[in-house]
């Protein structure tokens, strides 16, 4: 009885793929344009939220000599942004990754995507290394200590500085990414 079950799951499963595989070669041109319409859009809202982050909330936790880490204390209420970025980039990449897929075969467009998924990719490697086990390490002071020394500081100024260039290669993806949101949805098909 389960090797009936099992081959007619197969045989279902094949069906499906086939309807799918259809599906997409005859819609991959619409396809295309919406997946990387809604991963520029996409890019800009993460832009926005980095631009608000990086203008807003790091001043108000980074500035002067005496960083105030307690708007990074995770053991009190507050701005625990971690879920919102893991989040926020997972959804973008998998729309990017799909975008690419779609706009890969595309004359004009797929290289110039590729491109801009490695540059993106290098800087998202390093938010993750660098970042990210910075800003780590800033929340573990806040939940910890209330005296940080001279080298924290400095530490935060070239984690603030590095974040003005990092947030501003993200902006330049975007960008970039513009005539060729452009060049196909001007494509008839």
């Amino acid at each position: 009885m389960s090797y009936v079950i099992g081959k007619s799951f197969i045989f279902a499963a094949m069906i499906g793929i086939q309807d799918i595989v259809s599906l997409v070669s005859e819609h991959s041109l619409s396809l295309a344009k919406y997946s990387l319409f809604l991963n520029l859009l996409v890019y800009f809202l993460m832009n926005g939220s980095q631009i608000f982050e990086t203008l807003v909330f790091v001043p108000r936790w980074a500035k002067g000599n005496v960083p105030n880490f307690q708007i990074l204390n995770t053991e009190v209420k507050s701005a625990n942004l971690k879920y919102f970025w893991i989040l926020f980039h997972s959804i973008h990449e998998i729309i990017f990754l799909i975008s690419l897929l779609f706009c890969y075969q595309i004359e004009g467009i797929g290289n110039s995507l590729v491109l801009l998924f490695v540059l993106h990719m290098a800087v998202r490697v390093w938010t993750v290394v660098y970042f990210a086990e910075k800003i780590i390490r800033f929340q573990s002071l806040a939940n910890s200590a209330s005296d940080y020394p001279l080298k924290i500081s400095n530490e935060i100024r070239m984690w603030v500085f590095l974040n003005y260039f990092r947030v501003s290669i993200y902006i330049g993806i975007s960008v970039l990414m513009i005539p060729l949101v452009i060049k196909i949805l001007k494509i008839d098909g």
